[in-house]
């Protein structure tokens, strides 16, 4: 019977070391867990006050860089809608909306005139492109640098930049 009692201790006492030994590491964890979170946080509050103001600095650099090279009687001048088959695979459809950016030509008649222009020969360039040529980030720029190209060619004076607005390819 001895034999008995004390196996019967010696399991009560297990199981109350078990629930100590597991509420002391649940306290622990929640405790470094609290500790952590605010050095995170004052950590991340610090980098954002830094990140914020070299943020800033860098938008006024890069504002001021455009500023300085857009003149400020430039006109943005929008293209009609170019919709057109590509070359290959001949079932693909693409469309864009463009505008150019023109200095020191009057809105009216010569400004539109320059731009239904360009949008011929959009056109004209679009009918001989795959669309592989268009895939993925470069091919993007590759497109709006064509597109750059084909309007200096036009009027090398008063066209200053062409502003891609969207792509649709189906």
């Amino acid at each position: 019977m001895a034999s008995g009692g004390a196996n019967g201790e010696s399991k009560g006492g297990g199981l109350i070391g078990l629930v100590v030994v597991t509420l002391l590491a649940s306290g622990l964890g929640a405790g470094f867990g609290f500790f952590l979170s605010g050095l995170d946080k004052n950590a991340a509050e610090a980098d954002a006050a830094k990140g914020t103001d070299a943020k800033t600095k860098e938008a006024q650099s890069r504002e001021a860089s455009v500023k300085e090279s857009i003149p400020s009687t430039a006109k943005l001048v929008a293209l009609t809608p170019i919709v057109v088959n590509l070359a290959q695979p001949a079932s693909t459809w693409i469309r864009i909306e463009a505008s150019m950016l023109v200095d020191g030509m009057a809105e009216g008649g010569s400004a539109d005139a320059l731009a239904a222009q360009l949008a011929e020969d959009y056109t004209a360039y679009l009918r001989t492109a795959t669309l592989a040529q268009f895939e993925g980030a470069s091919g993007f720029q590759n497109l709006r640098e064509d597109f750059l190209d084909r309007a200096i060619i036009r009027d090398r004076e008063h066209i200053k930049d062409v502003i891609i607005h969207g792509v649709v390819v189906e």
